[in-house]
């Protein structure tokens, strides 16, 4: 896969939000998707942009056997917000992708390369 893009790559438009869990005064439990980044200065959520590539050949093959639905890898710059417990939404996509690994590219934190796949339900 790419081990770097150049800025024309980075086509595509993501938003990458966290399941935040905090209980209100009563005590009641809730979730909530919150935003990784601080928002923009018209305030508005940050979009994030990366490189997509859906996953072809065996590496598709290999997705099929292990039933993992829809995989892509995600080549964007590096920022130590995104972990693994992040949520992927493409511009437009109602439904997230979850991350299933994450490289630094080299240790030098400035490329990362996120695989992901579509969140599905738990069986």
């Amino acid at each position: 896969m790419a081990k770097r893009a150049s800025a024309g790559e980075l086509r595509t438009r993501i938003y990458i939000r966290r399941l935040e869990k905090e209980a209100d005064k009563e005590g009641v439990a809730g979730e909530q998707m919150e935003s990784v980044f601080a928002p923009g200065a018209d305030g508005k959520e940050r979009v994030w942009h990366c490189k997509w590539v859906n996953a072809y050949g065996t590496e598709a093959v290999t997705a099929m056997q292990l039933q993992i639905r829809e995989p892509a890898t995600l080549t964007m710059r590096y920022s130590p917000r995104i972990k693994a417990d992040c949520l992927i939404y493409r511009l437009g996509d109602r439904s997230p992708y979850e991350i299933i690994g994450i490289n630094d590219v080299e240790e030098r934190h400035t490329w990362l390369e996120v695989k992901v796949c579509r969140k599905q339900a738990a069986q």
